[in-house]
């Protein structure tokens, strides 16, 4: 319960209710994984190259492919 009484807005899913907050974490992510395959795709597969188009730092980048468990390689065939 938030300090004016109302409950924090929620949106009903599959799973249950999520709140905002989890909604836009969630949003967040798939752009992100999709920017990041967008980026490897045009660069076929140059992690170099991705991170220089999404201005990110290599190392970021490398860390975020990870997390969503993208791999370069099956970009370098296209």
């Amino acid at each position: 319960m938030r300090r004016d009484g109302e409950r924090p807005a929620r949106w009903h899913s599959r799973d249950g209710w999520s709140s905002l907050k989890e909604i836009a974490a969630r949003a967040s992510a798939e752009a992100e994984r999709q920017a990041i395959r967008l980026a490897l795709h045009a660069t076929r597969g140059n992690k170099s190259g991705a991170a220089r188009l999404l201005q990110v730092d290599y190392k970021t980048l490398h860390l975020k492919m990870k997390r969503y468990g993208i791999e370069a390689g099956g970009f370098r065939a296209l």
